[in-house]
This record gives C-alpha cells, structure tokens and sequence, in this order.
C-alpha cells in the first residue's frame, strides 16, 4: 500500500509539469544598452497591486506602436511586471528574464528547472519567483543575483502576492498537501493554511484578510496576520477557481471554469449576486469606478455594475473574438482598458463604453499574458515565444568624445571631453560608462556645463605600441543609449639594454671576478639605473657602483666550488621598461687562499688567527704545569690556624724555644 502511495504521488507530480520545458537557449533581438530608470507607476505584481485591482494611473500608449520584441526559448504565458525601469518576465523555457524598458535588452536571466506560469512579485529592490520546480525564489532586482530560496512540497503556479512584509502564494497538488503560504521577507515561515484541494488561485490581500480560491469550487478568506480561516463558501457549482479574487468597494469579484461570475462579501463570504456567462472565465476582473471588467473563453469581454452585477456593455457588439484567458488591465491616465486574446492580437477598448481604440497582431501567437501598463507603454508576452513592447519609441542620446592628447606612455593621462544631447539640446544628469580596448583607467566623469563632460584616461602598462579604442555609453531614464569612440595610441615604455663584461673569465674558487656594465636606452647612455645581480650557482656581490655615463661596476665573489654559473644582470629604472642580460664565469682549480674571503674575511687571515689561538693555548697550559712540583714527598706546609699565632695559647715554654731557635738557624743559613 505505501509503495502504491508514493508512485500515486510521483504520477501526480509529473503530470503536474506538463508539457517539457523547452531547454532551446534564449534568443533577445541586441539592443543599444541603457541604464535602468525609474518607472511613473510601478506594475510590482499580477494584476497591479495585492487587491489584483487591475489598474494603473498610468497612461497606455494611443497606438499600436511596436517598439520592441525579445524572443524567450519557449512560450510567454506568465504576465510582466515593470519596475525601475526593467520588464521582468518569466517563460515556459524556465527562465525569469530582465529586459531593459526602453528597449528591450536583456539585463540578466535566472534559470529554474521547470516551466514558470506565475507572475514574480517586487517589493523593495526583491524579486519573489515561484515556479513548477516547487521552489520560491528571492532575487536581487538590479542584478538577478540569488538571496534565498525556499523549497515546496509541490509545484507552484499561484502567482505571490506581496504585503505587508509578506509573500503569499498557493500549491496545487491535489487533494492533499495543498496548502497557502505566508512567508516573512528574510524566508521565515509565518503560517501555513492546509487546504482540501489544489490552490491554483493567485491569492489577493486587502483589510487584513487573504482571500483565494480552489479547485473544488470553494473561495476562503484567512486572517493575514496568523493564517486562520475566516470563511470558506462554495461558488455553486463544482468547478474550478484559477484565477486571482478582485477585492474592491468590501467585495470579493470572482470567476471560475464554469458559466458564472460572482460577487462575494468580503467580511461574510456571502454571494451578493452572480452573472451568467455561457462558458468559463480565466481571467481576473479589473475594477473601478464601480465597473468590473473580466473576459471568457467563448471570446467576450464583459463590462458589469459592481454593486448590481448588472451587464453595462460587451466587446464586440455582436459576435465573439478568441478566446480570452488575459486578464484585462486599466490604464486611467489614458482612459484604456487592454486584454490579449487567443486570435493573436491585443485589444485597447474606451473603459466607457467598450468602443475599441486599436489592436495591435503578433507574429502568430495567442496572448495569455496579462498586460502591464508603465510609462505610457504597454508589455505582455504571447504563445509565439516573444515578449512585446509597445508605446512611444524613447528618443536616442547622441555623444561626442575627445581626448585632450591622442599618444601616451604609461602612466600618462589624456583628459576626454563628452558631450551628450537628446537629439536637439544639451543633456544633463546623463549617465557615462566608460571602456578601452586595451586597458587603463578611467575617474567619474563630472559635469562642466549643461551636457558637457569630462574625465582623466590614464595609460596602461603595454609591451608593444597598440591603438586603444576608447567607448563612451551614454544613457538615462526615458532615452535609448548613445554613445561614441576615438582613439589613442598607447606607446611602451623605451627598453634598458644591458650590456657586461667579467674580468677575468675563469678564475679559481673564492676568488673575485670585476664585472663591467653598462646600461643604455638604445645608443644613449642611462644613469641612475637598480642594478640586480644572482648568479645560479651561488657567490656574493658587491653593491653595484655607478661610474657614470651608463657605467657600473661589481664584484662577484665566486662560491668555494668548481661550476660554470650563469650571472644575470637586471637593470630597472622609472620611465624604461626593465633590461637584462647575462654572463658565464668559469670557476675550477685549488681555491686561492689570498683572495678567497669567508663572509668577507680573507680566508688566510681566518687560518691565521686560528693557530695563533692554538699557540696561545698551548702555552699556557705548559706554564701551568711547570709551576706545579714533580716530588711525590712534597706537602705544602698549611697555615696555622688563627688562633696558634698567640702566645698564651697552646704553647709552652719549649716551643716558643725551639721555634726560636730554627729561626735563628734559618737567618744564619740565609746570610
């Protein structure tokens, strides 16, 4: 039974997958670069914001204006998100792509290992991924660079939602391990609610509750803060809920894979009306200005009362287009609502009256892709395999570079004058990357005057004469990149030549060889020059002496044993490049001991003060012994003690006599 269990459960995960993710490599269309900007009004996640309202106070762009295309490796199902002046938009190919705004250019790319239909969310310079590998991931938004990632018991295709400090997002195995999460930002588990069936619902937040649907028909509300279930209250029908609740004006909006949609309370669950469709919906409502926008498989987009559910228009007036699974989005700035549909082609209605304002056909996909709307341009991605932009085509920088000098040698500096315009008047706040071919380096470039820059090239170190290509990219928020080259010719430093001489060749261990040197730049004599001497068989060297006019002079103390050693002499000096050159000596024969030094003693001088202290030595121990007596007889009279030498003590009469007596005898022997 258990072994059952587990292939139940590995089937399960593998047809979750799906159709294979397409490993071809990604293919972007290359672009001029530019340096991200700021977006007017951010679109951070599905469907806009946590509510998943659907609009923007932007503008959308008043035609069809193609502006870009990036090409992904597999199809674009997933919707965009636009911040910071970067399009940032996941494929079934596995990757999350980063594409310039402006035109479309990749920035960086991150690799999952399963197709991606969830749409990221950004908060604070942080992408939240989540993809059918079960994973969520936390990337830097700027770079792609990953912070941290959290595996899943099951795949994932709920789109998170950010607030709060929180993402929130469904898993979708069936029936069992189902279940929303709420993750704290540095990756920490806040709560998790265990649902009863597949949570494909991209969840939407607002007034402290979560609210979601399931597979099962059912839509819950859970409270934000711990996760408790607030109400659970079916739909009516058995079918499922795949799309993200609307929250607006204390309601919930929602549709589902059946013939209605539905407007719930957001504090009850209970159903404040319900609208026939005649077929499934997919998409998530927009709302506002007390209308709700939503489409349908069978081709039509409904415009309804949201307090009544009251039908207020459709598009088109008669007929249907294709299938609509893109949720429709609200550009307010320009009165525009947008959805994709499965014929190929976007759609911009007027909001009031469903009037259609223009289309734009792709080149032979359908559009799934939610839009998002920034900068009075739209973005969205298409079965084709490609990402669009459309809206107004940024306007290009033309830049100008100048160097103050055009030949340098190392260390030199030229000074590079930048000038940078919009087409028609001087730029400012632009921003300036610098390049060269062959190296070196570059300070901050720093504005003079309005669209006038300036900054220091120093040379690098070269060994040959090269032509260094010198780019400037110049770039900002809102423009597409210009930029310019010239060139400088990079010289090396002039070489040292080292010529020497020994003298003698061949001498006899420990002796002392003269080595003669000269150092000249080409023809012209170097004064002034370190001179470097190692010899590969050992020795010592003097310090080398200068003699003037390029002349130095040292001396090579040969090592105590025969060899033929090599002696290289190296010259440097600032402002040449380094010279070298080298010699062979011959060293054989008995080792002259006048010349021969140990550490810079004459050896002699060494044997020499050796036997003398050898002879000194010798003597003194000869004298020592000739003071000492050779008779066996002989005892060294001691000294009496103290006390004998009184008078009174210890002595008689007669030894005072007889002392005197021999002392006597004594000085008459003596005389």
């Amino acid at each position: 039974m258990r072994r059952a269990v587990v292939v139940l459960v590995l089937s399960l995960y593998l047809l979750s997958l799906g159709i294979p993710a397409s490993k071809t490599p990604a293919s972007p269309e290359r672009f001029p670069a530019s340096s991200p900007g700021p977006t007017d009004y951010p679109w951070t996640m599905f469907h806009h914001d946590a509510l998943r309202s659907g609009t923007t106070p932007a503008s959308a762009p008043n035609g069809p204006n193609l502006m870009w295309t990036f090409t992904t490796g597999s199809y674009v199902y997933p919707s965009p998100v636009v911040v910071d002046g970067l399009v940032l938009i996941p494929s079934w190919d596995g990757n999350l792509y980063a594409l310039d705004e402006y035109n479309g250019a990749q920035r960086w790319v991150f690799s999952t290992s399963a197709p991606i239909y969830a749409t990221p969310a950004v908060a604070n310079g942080v992408v939240y991924l989540a993809s059918r590998d079960s994973m969520v991931y936390a990337l830097n938004e700027q770079t792609g660079s990953l912070i941290w990632q959290r595996a899943n018991i099951s795949p994932i295709t709920s789109s998170p939602v950010y607030a709060d400090g929180k993402i929130f997002y469904g898993t979708w195995f069936v029936r069992f391990n189902s279940v929303l999460m709420a993750v704290y930002t540095n990756n920490t588990v806040a709560w998790q609610y265990v649902g009863d069936d597949t949570i494909k619902s991209s969840p939407s937040v607002n007034n402290g509750r979560v609210v979601f649907g399931q597979n099962n028909g059912y839509v819950v509300a859970v409270n934000e803060t711990t996760g408790v279930q607030l109400w659970k209250v079916p739909i009516g029908v058995a079918a499922s809920i795949s799309t993200a609740p609307a929250l607006a004006y204390g309601r919930v909006y929602v549709g589902a894979d059946s013939n209605r949609f539905l407007a719930m309370n957001q504090t009850t669950g209970s159903i404040l009306w319900t609208f026939s469709i005649g077929g499934f919906n997919a998409t998530s409502a927009a709302v506002n200005n007390g209308v709700v926008y939503f489409g349908t498989g069978k081709g039509i987009l409904y415009a309804l009362n949201a307090t009544t559910g009251a039908q207020l228009w459709t598009y088109p007036k008669a007929g249907t287009i294709g299938g609509i699974s893109s949720s429709p989005a609200l550009a307010l700035g320009s009165n525009t609502l947008l959805f994709g549909s499965s014929d190929h082609s976007l759609y911009a209605l007027n909001p009031t009256g469903g009037g259609l304002l223009w289309k734009y056909t792709t080149t032979g996909g359908g559009i799934s892709s939610s839009p998002a709307v920034a900068d009075s341009r739209v973005f969205f991605g298409s079965w084709d395999t490609k990402v669009y932009g459309l809206g107004v085509i940024a306007p290009r920088l033309q830049a100008t570079i100048f160097p103050s000098v055009t030949s340098l040698k190392p260390g030199q500096v030229s000074i590079l004058t930048i000038t940078v315009t919009n087409g028609s008047a001087p730029q400012a706040g632009v921003t300036l990357a610098l390049s060269s071919s062959a190296g070196g380096g570059f300070t901050q470039p720093v504005m003079g005057s309005i669209g006038v820059y300036s900054s220091n090239f120093t040379a690098p170190l070269v060994n040959s004469a090269v032509s260094s290509i010198i780019q400037v990219i110049a770039s900002e928020s809102g423009f597409l990149s210009g930029s310019a080259f010239t060139t400088i010719t990079l010289n090396p430093f002039p070489p040292l030549t080292v010529a020497a001489s020994p003298a003698p060749v061949s001498i006899t261990p420990g002796g002392e060889i003269v080595l003669m040197i000269r150092v000249t730049n080409g023809t012209t004599p170097v004064t002034g020059a370190t001179i470097f001497l190692s010899s590969s068989a050992g020795g010592s060297f003097s310090s080398p002496t200068d003699g003037g006019n390029g002349n130095y002079t040292a001396v090579y103390t040969t090592p105590l044993q025969a060899s033929n050693p090599t002696v290289t002499i190296q010259a440097s000096k600032p402002g040449f490049a380094s010279g070298q050159n080298t010699l062979t000596v011959t060293i054989n024969g008995i080792p002259n001991l006048t010349n021969l030094k140990v550490v810079g003693i004459p050896f002699i001088y060494l044997i020499a003060g050796i036997a003398l202290l050898f002879l000194l030595v010798l003597i003194a121990l000869v004298s020592r012994r000739k003071r000492e007596p050779t008779s066996p007889y002989y005892h060294p009279v001691e000294a009496p003690p103290a006390y004998a030498s009184r008078p009174d003590f210890g002595e008689g009469l007669t030894s005072r006599f007889r002392r005197g007596l021999f002392t006597g005898l004594a000085a008459i022997g003596g005389s």
